[in-house]
């Protein structure tokens, strides 16, 4: 098995890949709106230091029902 390496790292995750990866690795019997806050608590400490960190927030605070559409 290969591995690559990206040469601009934050280009590697984008928000909606990390997103739907999360999505795709949960349990079936999981409560999606309830494990999204859990992953909103970790990203707190992040802040708005990252506009990739923000999009993927803004992400997860719609999943857990606590805003409108993400734009």
């Amino acid at each position: 098995m290969l591995a690559t390496i990206e040469s601009n790292p934050s280009e590697s995750g984008r928000p909606e890949s990390v997103f739907v990866s999360w999505l795709l690795w949960q349990p079936r019997e999981a409560d999606l709106p309830i494990e999204a806050l859990k992953e909103l608590s970790k990203l707190a400490r992040y802040a708005d230091r990252d506009p990739d960190i923000v999009r993927l927030r803004s992400l997860f605070a719609t999943l857990a029902g606590q805003t409108g559409r993400p734009h």
